[in-house]
């Protein structure tokens, strides 16, 4: 049975990556255009070496980025790499300080751009050093070899393998993140055309908006404070109130010890909400918009454990259980619900509103179409007087 468990509800729903929406565009790191430009540079180069890439560099210390992701190299290990060659590194073997002017004693990070800097700044033995560190870095990286190889083959063949091989990889942490922000965009789209009111306001047209804090023991809108608070993607207000608490985790690949953590705070939040409750005789209720295939690698220390905590939980499919429960909580009214029939069998459709339906909500499994205000919400759509 479908609706015999929460984990049964989840799998059936879950949604693979390609369909989980994706919050704005990720530019590509390497585009023809760059890669033509940075090719070009090399013209007439029968072997490029040392001297013709420290050129390219010092011309555009911006190619760094181009150069370090063609050898495989993300920005914070090069970064982080760069970092320690820096502080370990001498102008002459009895100085008492790196070359930065620092003691040899420590290792702070830096960013990537700060070491861009240091080839173009006014301190001109640094900035020779700076462009030789940074040279043989990427040439100890392999990345004579591979442009020599790009050169050969041409850009337009180069720029078809350096998409799939280089572009992907580089985008895939973006892309991680602009789904968990694309996932709550949508959900509040429906919130706003269901007519409810929800914090951050323009979620729904800004899925980057920052999170809401509320304190852990009035749940109370205020300022973030380390301890006292808990952040949420989205609020859902009754007469002004913060009255429902969402939670989005949405991982296509495995959470790792983040959704290990997160799952664990879950566990905590909801105990603070029923303690709230009970305090305050409210049945306010924490919520989790939750979706993605990585939950597979860790279900017991995951995804069970936070389903078990939810008052209700929304995935990409299962958007419609938004209005169905908020009509429960007396928030809405849903006037109809007409299932996807090509999606559900009517078994599964009844069982779904069985679970999450009320009697004074008209329940359709074909294609009659009900009065109202239609609302697409995943696989099902909601009617609300017009």
């Amino acid at each position: 049975m479908l609706t015999i468990n929460p984990q049964n509800e989840y799998w059936f729903h879950v949604a693979p990556q390609h369909e989980i929406p994706i919050a704005g565009e990720v530019e590509e790191l390497i585009n023809s255009e760059s890669l033509i430009d940075l090719i070009e540079n090399f013209d007439g180069v029968d072997n490029i070496e040392y001297e013709h890439l420290a050129e390219v560099i010092e011309e555009n210390p911006n190619n760094i980025d181009i150069l370090r992701s063609l050898v495989g190299v993300s920005d914070k290990r090069m970064y982080l790499e760069l970092s320690y060659i820096f502080y370990k590194t001498k102008f002459n073997d009895d100085d008492e300080k790196n070359i930065l002017g620092t003691t040899l004693y420590e290792v702070n990070r830096h960013p990537l751009n700060y070491f861009k800097r240091r080839i173009s700044g006014v301190n001109e033995k640094l900035a020779e050093k700076s462009l030789d560190i940074i040279t043989n870095y990427l040439i100890e990286k392999g990345i004579l070899n591979v442009l020599n190889s790009l050169k050969t083959i041409g850009t337009n063949q180069a720029h078809v393998l350096i998409n799939r091989l280089v572009n992907v990889k580089e985008a895939q942490q973006k892309l991680t993140k602009r789904r968990g922000h694309g996932m709550e965009q949508l959900f509040a789209q429906v919130l706003h055309e269901l007519g409810v009111l929800f914090l951050p306001k323009n979620k729904h047209t800004n899925p980057m908006a920052q999170d809401p804090n509320v304190n852990r023991i009035t749940f109370q809108v205020q300022a973030k404070t380390p301890n006292e608070t808990w952040a949420f993607d989205i609020i859902v207000l009754s007469d002004d109130e913060p009255y429902v608490f969402t939670q989005g985790l949405i991982h296509t690949s495995d959470p790792g010890q983040f959704g290990v953590n997160k799952s664990d705070e879950t566990v905590t939040i909801k105990a603070g909400l029923t303690n709230h409750n009970q305090e305050n005789q409210t049945n306010k209720e924490l919520w989790g918009l939750v979706d993605g295939i990585g939950f597979t690698e860790n279900k017991p220390n995951t995804i069970d454990k936070m389903l078990n905590e939810f008052d209700c939980f929304v995935q990409l499919k299962t958007f419609y259980k938004t209005g169905l429960q908020l009509h429960h909580l007396g928030i809405i009214k849903i006037q109809a619900i007409r299932f996807d029939m090509n999606y559900y069998s009517e078994t599964h459709a009844t069982q779904m509103f069985e679970k999450y339906g009320s009697a004074d909500i008209q329940a359709i499994y074909d294609e009659t179409m009900p009065a109202g205000k239609e609302i697409k919400a995943g696989h099902a759509w909601l009617y609300i007087q017009e």
